[in-house]
């Protein structure tokens, strides 16, 4: 749109206010009881407002409970009625990028559907196949695993000489393990399950039937090499594994079952393979490894694949398909005829004559179908408004990354991370008790074995690392450690939990990263901002352009939104000390 302000930084956080002064002028608009505003022939009701506002995520919502807080709810809530009613008057409802992508939607939303309907339902897990399940797949136990490490092929075959001559297993693993984890502790790593098993590399088979205190042979993981030994095993409870093995079966007869209402469907359609479009298709792929769409001319893009009653898959469709895959990159779905055929199954028929199916059952008939489409057509409509007014105008320079990264620079300071050892506990006179203790020589370590209530910690000594997780987790402790001197006793401090008292043994971090570092961030933060406000900035004007068909009731809004339901669901006020 034209006339839009010059970007600038600063300040876009704010949402940009409008009185509505234009769609409220100071005699009432009598509407429809139970309406707050219309545009054109669209409603907005009393209940959807307040449901705008319940729904509206905690971040998002507004402080304070008077007027100007009412309208810049309303604001939002008709901005999406603006978008289309703009999009309509560019003619985006018939515009082919339009028509394509919620074509697209629609076909994978009436699989979807079809795949409820015809498919799922049918697919049911017993408990007797659960139970089975758990038995023979190695889920029902857990094994204690012993294993050695090391870089060479040739270190572990010396290794396994020696443990078959007799060779003491937890001696030779503390001195030639390279996992430190487990060297002082005989080579053992603790209790595994068979998933645990597969990350380590170790064979299924093997850890089904490889007997307790038996070597397993030398196994690669990764470009290291290993020997593993368990040493008993435990029970695990069916209740652990039950959801987990359900969803599995459930899959796997979903991926059956929809298998063979593909072939059925094949069957029935008559989809036939067309062996000039293969032809070509592989001729091209010998001259191209990794061909693509640009390859072909726009009457070869068009040459069909496949045909079936009613339609054809074309060069251009399976080729779409095939690069929304990332195997695509290693030339897979080209190499040959049968890889083609298996390809296309799966990425291109299965889907395309499911959405087939769909039609022939009339699921796009049905009146939530229509609907469903509607609002599809109208989704895609605001996605492309907001593409040309919003995206496309956001690109990001390398003087304005540049000027933005110097004007905020804590936003791009390196992660903070702290040692610290502490003591938390409930009350502000335990805490107090504690510290006297301290000046009598008592260490915080021995404290913290006794008195922390912090999970985990007493077997610690109260020893703990903050990092980007405790910033977000512990957000008024964290702040209490960065704002404290190191090696200093310090609290006691009310933190989440309890209060606490801490000393902190080292910090890294909080560095500003150098631009080169995070040039990318700071285009991609620069994008952010500048989207934001021509977003504000597109609603200003489709406010201004649009006021003659805007009605509001001022009493209508006041009625839906009192200060009393605005102020139970106002925005929570940051939390002194929330790390920030």
């Amino acid at each position: 749109m034209s006339n839009r302000k010059p970007w600038t930084w600063q300040g876009c956080g704010l949402v940009l206010m409008w009185s509505l002064a234009a769609c409220s002028p100071s005699a009432e608009i009598a509407l429809e009881p139970g309406v707050v505003a219309r545009i054109d022939s669209t409603s907005i009701s009393a209940a959807e407002m307040r449901d705008f506002v319940i729904q509206m995520p905690q971040s998002l919502r507004l402080q304070g409970q008077d007027d100007p807080v009412r309208k810049r709810y309303l604001r939002s809530l008709l901005g999406k009625s603006l978008l289309l009613l703009e999009a309509k008057e560019r003619g985006l409802d018939t515009a082919q990028v339009v028509q394509t992508k919620a074509m697209q939607y629609w076909r994978q939303h009436l699989v979807d559907t079809y795949r409820q309907i015809a498919l799922v339902s049918n697919v049911q897990v017993s408990e007797e196949e659960i139970r089975a399940y758990f038995a023979r797949s190695g889920l029902d136990r857990k094994r204690q695993m012993a294993g050695i490490l090391v870089e060479e092929d040739s270190t572990a075959q010396r290794i396994y000489e020696q443990l078959e001559a007799g060779g003491n297993f937890a001696q030779l693993a503390a001195e030639y393990t390279i996992d430190e984890r487990s060297a002082a502790q005989g080579g053992v790593l603790g209790f595994i399950d068979l998933e645990q098993a597969r990350r380590l590399q170790i064979p299924d088979e093997l850890f089904r039937s490889l007997p307790n205190g038996q070597l397993s042979p030398v196994l690669p993981m990764g470009t290291r090499y290993q020997i593993v030994r368990f040493l008993q095993d435990q029970p695990v409870p069916l209740e652990e594994k039950r959801q987990q093995i359900r969803n599995m079966l459930y899959e796997r007869k979903r991926l059956e079952q929809e298998r063979a209402e593909v072939a059925s469907l094949i069957r029935k359609l008559d989809v036939q393979l067309v062996p000039e479009g293969l032809e070509f298709l592989l001729d091209k792929a010998a001259l191209h490894t990794r061909v693509r769409l640009t390859h072909l001319t726009d009457e070869e893009v068009g040459q069909p694949l496949f045909t079936y009653k009613g339609g054809q898959i074309s060069l251009g469709d399976y080729l779409n398909a095939l690069w929304g895959d990332m195997r695509a990159l290693s030339g897979w779905g080209v190499r040959d005829s049968a890889e083609v055929v298996d390809t296309a199954r799966e990425l291109v028929l299965t889907p395309v004559l499911l959405a087939e199916a769909a039609q022939r059952a009339g699921l796009e008939e049905m009146a939530d179908g229509q609907q469903r489409w509607q609002e599809i057509r109208t989704e895609f409509m605001i996605k492309q408004l907001r593409q040309e007014e919003v995206i496309d105008q956001s690109e990001a320079s390398l003087e304005e990354a540049r000027d933005f990264y110097e004007d905020n620079e804590d936003l791009f300071r390196e992660p903070a991370q702290y040692i610290v050892v502490e003591v938390l506990v409930e009350t502000e006179v335990e805490a107090v008790g504690l510290l006297r203790a301290i000046a009598q020589g008592a260490t915080l370590g021995a404290l913290a074995q006794k008195h922390t209530i912090r999970q985990d910690m007493q077997e610690e000594d109260g020893l703990l690392h903050l990092g980007e997780y405790e910033r977000l987790t512990l957000p008024r402790f964290f702040k209490a450690v960065k704002a404290a001197d190191l090696d200093k006793i310090t609290g006691p401090v009310h933190v989440e939990d309890g209060y606490s008292i801490f000393k902190v043994l080292n910090r890294q971090g909080g560095e500003i990263s150098p631009f080169f570092q995070v040039e990318k961030k700071a285009r991609a933060l620069v994008r952010g901002e500048k989207r934001e406000q021509l977003f504000e900035e597109l609603i200003d004007d489709l406010l201004d352009k649009y006021k003659e068909r805007i009605a509001v009731s001022d009493s209508a809004l006041a009625a839906a939104l009192p200060d009393t339901f605005l102020q139970r669901h106002a925005r929570e006020a940051p939390t002194k000390g929330d790390g920030s």
